[in-house]
């Protein structure tokens, strides 16, 4: 059995090829799409038992040690209570219980995620995970958007760790599709951003792509071959087209943008080699996750002290909100969950008329709820799709917090954002050398009627299609697998 797997920043998918057309495999409940999300629990960590030899000593130094205070006491005219043999065994055996939890305490929270992952702790995926991860954040270990560090300059200790958390996120993406059509899946056509997230351009486009492919055959797949996602989308637009079109793509995705000019329809649908109908493509590495971020720097820190001022003038640096909602930057989270920056808040507090709202960044930070506050802002974009204005609810925060938003808010605070949709398509357009028939645009956050106000705004009377928002990669990876695999 073949298949297209769409391994998303904020969401993966699968499908198969049935009955002559791609057909998205559900991954969990209702639902085609599984939110690229683990969380594995720590080890358990077994209490020692008390060394009764080491016990014996202690009673003999405490009794030594109680005799001597006695003495003492009594040529100075005070009273001593004299504890029995017993008692005092009773009290070193209970000193002894309460180091060795405490050692035990250590070990748990020092534990590192690849001692978890690697013991085969339990792990659940999805939005299960990300239930976990809310409910008790120090429950375990949680990683979120794996495909945003793919990319990244990281250790060869944290490639293989990422390895490893993209080997189980496929294999139970894998297993929970052959569950369903009772078949294997040896081949696959993976999708891929333009550029991974990042900074380091060809090298750490390459150095994804590796992990993702040793991960693939590490998860059970035989075959693998990559497509960009923008391509895969506009091969899955060509599907419903009875004329050929020259089309431009734009998909937003949870962690990269990426654009391509290409020519569909029923003269190309048939080749096998679509290099020639590709006229153009672009790609950046910011997507929804950032939207959410800017959203929640914007218009939610300022209620948690962001832009105040304190006693003696200086603002609340800026530096501790950015790393408050960075989740996507393992260094920056690492810092603002530090015992330092505890500190510094609790000194913020003492120093700001406003010390109500910097309490809210307290509780954010000892409450490791970064994760939290970025979702709620994600959910602040979804619903501002709808309507508008909306009040945010914060009760984990505080339980009357409502923080009202509106969708100029939004506007306001991704308007970098928008212009940088805009420039990539322009780029792929200029790569193209002609204007297209028409724009389909996928991806999650395409789903915002900002986007689309902001491309017609610069794009003028061409046609504007909204895809399959979520499903329209996963499709056309499916579409092509069945092309080159049959």
């Amino acid at each position: 059995m073949i298949s297209g797997i769409d391994f998303g920043t904020s969401n993966c998918s699968i499908g198969i090829w049935d009955k002559g057309k791609p057909n998205l495999i559900l991954l969990e409940g209702d639902s085609t799409l599984l939110p690229s999300a683990l969380h594995t629990s720590r080890l358990n960590i077994e209490i020692e038992k008390i060394d009764e030899i080491a016990l014996v000593k202690r009673v003999g130094a405490a009794k030594s040690k109680q005799t001597s205070e006695i003495k003492k006491a009594r040529n100075e005219g005070l009273y001593i209570k004299e504890f029995t043999a017993e008692e005092l065994e009773n009290m070193e055996r209970g000193a002894m219980r309460r180091e060795l939890a405490e050692r035990a305490k250590k070990k748990y929270e020092g534990q590192s995620i690849s001692e978890a992952l690697y013991a085969d702790t339990k792990i659940v995926f999805g939005e299960e995970a990300i239930q976990k991860h809310i409910k008790d954040p120090d429950s375990g270990y949680f990683i979120k958007s794996p495909k945003t560090f793919l990319g990244a300059d990281i250790r060869a200790q944290h490639i293989e760790l990422f390895s490893e958390i993209v080997t189980r996120l496929l294999a139970h993406i894998k297993n929970k599709a052959e569950h369903q059509k009772k078949q294997e899946i040896e081949n696959i056509v993976l999708g891929r951003p333009v550029n991974f997230h990042g900074t380091r351009g060809d090298v750490g486009n390459k150095q994804a792509l590796n992990i993702l492919e040793r991960s693939s055959i590490a998860a059970g797949f035989k075959n693998i071959e990559f497509m960009m996602e923008p391509i895969a989308a506009a091969l899955d637009y060509e599907q419903c087209l009875s004329k050929d079109r020259v089309v431009l793509v734009l998909d937003t995705g949870g962690g990269t943008t990426d654009c391509s000019m290409m020519k569909v329809g029923p003269s190309y649908e048939n080749m096998t080699n679509r290099d020639s109908s590709v006229l153009g493509y672009a790609g950046d590495r910011i997507g929804g996750m950032n939207l959410d971020m800017k959203l929640a720097i914007r218009k939610i820190m300022p209620f948690f002290g962001k832009d105040s001022i304190r006693k003696n003038g200086l603002p609340m640096p800026s530096s501790i909100y950015c790393n408050a909602v960075a989740i996507n930057d393992v260094n920056l989270q690492k810092q603002f969950s530090s015992t330092k920056t505890e500190r510094e808040i609790e000194l913020f507090i003492t120093q700001s008329e406003e010390n109500n709202k910097i309490n809210r960044l307290l509780t954010l930070q000892r409450g490791n709820l970064s994760y939290r506050l970025n979702r709620s802002a994600e959910l602040a974009k979804i619903h501002l799709s709808n309507r508008d204005p909306i009040n945010l609810p914060l009760k984990y925060i505080e339980s009357e917090l409502y923080i009202p938003i509106t969708r100029n808010d939004l506007k306001e605070s991704i308007e970098q954002e928008l212009n940088t949709f805009v420039s990539l398509m322009k780029e792929a357009q200029q790569q193209a050398g002609v204007c297209p028939d028409v724009i389909y645009v996928t991806g999650g956050t395409a789903k915002s009627p900002i986007v689309e106000e902001w491309i017609r705004s610069h794009f003028g009377n061409i046609d504007i299609v909204v895809g399959e928002l979520f499903g329209s990669v996963t499709s056309g990876l499916t579409t092509w697998a069945n092309k080159i695999y049959q």
